[in-house]
């Protein structure tokens, strides 16, 4: 897979996969039925929201062509090209739409289902805003360049990483052999020609890439190799000077002279009203009704994440420890399920080993029932998602 992806998250993402942690097939199924692919017809869409005249589109995470599981558990998320389009689409219609924002923090993603999405953003015809908050790279800056304008929201927000990359694992017991005529269809990587021909393909899709950025920016294809940090990812100051985003947000914060000064209501301007759960469920229904709907799905997403880390790493008691105490899936906590995973590898193979051996001397096989170590956090999901299993 061809990926347009910052270096550490994708360095994540291979080695979770390398150490065995994928969902089943009926945990993608789930999780992709969770994108709900009829909620366009319906006039909906997961990451978009509308206030006012202003339509904000979320993208968060791993940015992938369908649905992916990995992405989401080891990518900060996981959002689809398809729902991109169709929340730019959702927007143009709105009547009440006058402009939209891109509201990014992504690592990028893949390849392949990009340039559908920049040809939705470069079409449409609403003044269209990106705001970098976190991570705004590779992929995911493609697609901020396609917009009006650019704002990072902290001098901290990291932008670039601009190129392609591809990922290969090496077997030293698999043999390919390619017709004679066809050499670059099975590269081998281990060598400097088979490298040559992997870069050969990468440079076309580089050369595409840059030629989509170029365009959205203004400016030229050199100007971007030589000074849109050259696959590196730049800090928000320093991604300005470069001319790769138009402005840095400042903080809204202000300077306190006295804690102990106070400043009195003069009578004419009447005082702020509280906002609280129960004012704005009655005054404005559908934004509670989405709130409480996106903080569900958040704390699904949270649960799933660790639940699936458990059973594939045999560390459930780390992952209900977690869900109980409302643990984000941190980058200790994979560690310690990639840890686990290990171990529990090892002690199956050496154990594997003796039941063959014991076999073997005593030519009789034993079966052990493990049950379901999900059964064993039913009714502790259950509890924290105020929903009831299937």
């Amino acid at each position: 897979m061809l990926w347009l992806l910052e270096a550490g998250t994708l360095k994540i993402m291979a080695q979770a996969f390398r150490a065995g942690f994928r969902p089943s097939a009926e945990q993608q199924a789930r999780f992709e039925a969770r994108f709900g692919s009829d909620e366009a017809s319906m006039g909906e869409s997961r990451i978009l929201t509308i206030a006012g005249d202003n339509a904000e589109i979320s993208i968060k995470g791993v940015i992938t062509k369908t649905p992916n599981f990995m992405a989401m558990l080891f990518g900060g998320g996981n959002t689809t090209y398809a729902e991109i389009i169709s929340a730019i689409a959702l927007a143009e219609q709105d009547e009440n739409v006058s402009n939209t924002t891109l509201d990014i923090d992504s690592p990028g993603g893949e390849f392949d289902g990009l340039f559908d999405a920049l040809a939705a953003i470069q079409g449409a015809k609403k003044p269209t805003k990106a705001v970098i908050t976190g991570l705004g790279t590779s992929a995911a800056f493609a697609i901020a360049s396609q917009a009006d304008e650019i704002v990072a929201s902290n001098v901290a927000s990291r932008i670039g990483s601009v190129g392609v990359a591809a990922s290969f694992d090496v077997d030293e017991n698999e043999v390919t052999i390619t017709s004679s005529e066809a050499p670059k269809k099975r590269p081998d990587v281990t060598t400097e020609e088979g490298k040559a021909m992997v870069r050969e393909e990468l440079d076309a899709m580089h050369d595409i890439f840059v030629e989509a950025i170029a365009a959205g920016r203004g400016t030229t294809v050199e100007k971007v190799n030589a000074e849109f940090g050259q696959g590196g990812t730049l800090l928000a100051n320093e991604a300005l000077k470069r001319g790769m985003i138009d402005s840095v947000a400042k903080t809204s914060l202000k300077v306190v002279k006295s804690t102990k000064q106070t400043t009195a209501n003069s009578g004419n301007q009447p005082e702020a009203n509280k906002m609280d759960l129960q004012i704005l469920k009655a005054q404005h229904p559908e934004t509670f009704a989405a709130a409480v709907q996106q903080g569900t799905d958040l704390e699904r997403d949270r649960v799933t994440a660790h639940l699936i880390m458990g059973e594939s790493s045999g560390a459930m008691k780390t992952a209900c420890s977690a869900i109980k105490e409302g643990s984000a899936m941190t980058a200790t906590l994979q560690a310690t399920y990639m840890t686990a995973g290990r171990n529990l590898s090892d002690v199956g193979n050496r154990q594997d080993d003796d039941d063959a051996a014991a076999a073997a001397a005593a030519n009789i096989s034993a079966s052990d029932d493990l049950g379901d170590p999900a059964e064993d956090v039913a009714s502790l999901v259950e509890a924290k998602l105020g929903i009831k299993g299937e």
